[in-house]
Order: structure tokens, then C-alpha cells, then sequence
């Protein structure tokens, strides 16, 4: 079982009154309709001693919807966190990538030396008006994102790409389209349901993806959709895995999605399941999954 260092790709923390989300009365959200226990201040103190005897040595905040008009205050306030306690290392922020100032707002980002990349949620499903964040399935391959895509490749920042499988002809799409700029697809491609009928359609519709050698995979929130019980490990080591054998080790890595995660189970037990999703592969592929691709992709040397 792997007992190396990990690299946590995909993790918040927060203080309460900046989103306005966790604010707000609570409301149907991908991971579900009650989740009180978010609705409090997550500190760096609070991820760390979650992180625990788990041999975490660095990690990447990913944006969490902060105060909507100050796109880059949540970058300089997490660089002022790095800044004091080492973590985060890397920081994934948000713009809205069809705007027309997004140059500008990506300029702003850059002033802090940690900020990597952009995700700006484009999620869509046909069934849940709850998880339609943009207005149609083929947002992202508007005219005014694709301008966008090319601000942030212009400046060698990666996209972040969160969608459902209904919506990954538009990613090929998308990313076919962009071949210098880097793509990561978040959550593992959003598998909405274990049962084999949804596996087998999404495994059908992010095959065609594992072609782009420009798009990675982040292997983050085993259980971001699964209201209730958490997943067993047969299930998440079904889709991770599956994920590996289409993508490769190097271009697959490890991601907790804490403190959301925290909803259903312990960041030990992420950690713990995660290792056994992978113990069966190489040494070094263990070891890329939860080090050295994220290493690489998001340029923590």
C-alpha cells in the first residue's frame, strides 16, 4: 500500500462571510441538500489537522465561489495564507472566462505567485435543474469562452473543466480546439450513479477524451455526488481506475475535496480508500497518482 507523500489537488478553506453560498439559506447542491457542517469557518489550521500523520506535503486550494464580484480576492487572501503557514502551494481561482475584462482579471491573479489556473464551473445535466450551473450544455464553446481560453494560454494558465458526461462531446470539442492549452477534468468526470447502466454510458462518453494529451484528470471527491452513505470501494475503485486505464498515471492524480468531502467521510479515510483503489498498480504509478503528475501539471518543483 502506497506510504509516500501526497499532493492534495483539490481542497478549500474558507471564512464564511466571504461566500456567499454558506450564507445563504441552504439549497440543493451537488453533494447535497444538507450540509450544515460547511456552513462554518474552515482555517488552514482546521485542513491541516485533517490532513493529519497522512504525509500531505503540499497542496492546491481550488476556488470555492468567493464573493462574486471581487474575482481576485480570494487569490490574494490565499496567497497571504501561503504566505505565513506554506500551505497552499498552488491556487486555482475563478474568473468568468467570457467576460470581457477577463484579461484583465487574469493579470490580477498573477500578481500572486502561487495562482495557477482558472475554474470557471460549466456544469450542465439534463435532469438536475439544481446541477445546470451555465444556461446550456455547450456553454463552453461559445465564441466570447473560447476568447477567453485564449487569455488564459496566452499567459500559460490551465482550465479547470467541470461538467457531466452528457457534455463531454463539447469538452473534445473544446479541447481539440485549444491544443496548447492545458486542461485538468474535475471529479473524476462526474459520475452521477454506480449502477452499471450510468457507468457504462459515462465510461462510453469520456473515452474519446483520453486522446488529448493536453487533458489530465483530477481523481478528487470520491463521493461529491453520493447523497447519503459514502461509495463503497468497489464503486470509486471501478471509475477511478477506470480513469487510469484510459488516462494513465501520468495524467491522473490524487484529490481529497475537503472539506466537502468531510460531509460523508474522514480525510484518513479519502486517503485510505484511495490507496486501495490504487494498490494493485506499479510502485510508480502509485506514486505519480499521488505525487509526482500533480507535481508536474500544476509546477510545484
Amino acid at each position: 500500500m502506497y506510504d509516500g507523500p501526497i499532493i492534495d489537488t483539490h481542497h478549500h478553506i474558507w471564512v464564511v462571510r466571504n461566500y456567499p453560498w454558506l450564507t445563504a439559506p441552504p439549497s440543493p447542491k451537488i453533494f447535497g441538500p444538507e450540509y450544515e457542517l460547511l456552513r462554518q469557518d474552515y482555517l488552514i489550521d482546521d485542513l491541516l489537522a485533517d490532513y493529519g500523520a497522512n504525509n500531505v506535503v503540499k497542496s492546491i486550494h481550488e476556488q470555492a465561489h468567493y464573493n462574486p464580484p471581487d474575482h481576485v480576492g480570494e487569490t490574494r487572501w490565499l496567497q497571504s495564507v501561503a504566505d505565513e503557514h506554506g500551505f497552499p502551494h498552488g491556487i486555482v481561482g475563478h474568473a468568468n472566462i467570457a467576460g470581457e475584462d477577463i484579461g484583465t482579471v487574469l493579470d490580477g491573479h498573477l500578481a500572486y505567485a502561487n495562482f495557477r489556473g482558472i475554474r470557471h464551473v460549466v456544469a450542465w445535466h439534463p435532469d438536475r435543474p439544481e446541477w445546470q450551473v451555465v444556461d446550456r450544455p455547450d456553454f463552453c464553446l461559445s465564441p466570447e469562452f473560447r476568447r477567453g481560453l485564449e487569455e488564459l494560454e496566452a499567459r500559460d494558465l490551465h482550465f479547470e473543466l467541470q461538467g457531466f458526461a452528457n457534455q463531454f462531446e463539447f469538452f473534445a470539442e473544446l479541447v481539440a480546439g485549444h491544443p496548447g492549452l492545458r486542461f485538468c477534468l474535475v471529479h473524476a468526470g462526474l459520475l452521477t450513479a454506480d449502477d452499471d447502466a450510468t457507468f457504462d454510458a459515462w465510461h462510453h462518453a469520456i473515452g474519446p477524451l483520453a486522446k488529448f494529451d493536453n487533458l489530465s484528470v483530477k481523481c478528487s471527491g470520491p463521493n461529491v455526488v453520493k447523497w447519503g452513505t459514502p461509495r463503497p470501494l468497489e464503486a470509486v475503485s471501478r471509475h477511478f481506475n477506470a480513469l487510469i486505464d484510459m488516462f494513465g498515471a501520468q495524467r491522473c492524480f490524487f484529490g481529497s475535496n475537503f472539506p466537502v468531502e468531510k460531509i460523508r467521510i474522514s480525510f484518513d479515510q479519502v486517503v485510505a480508500l484511495c490507496r486501495a483503489v490504487v494498490a494493485d498498480r506499479s510502485e510508480a504509478d502509485q506514486r505519480a497518482f499521488f505525487h509526482d503528475t500533480a507535481e508536474s501539471f500544476y509546477r510545484l518543483k
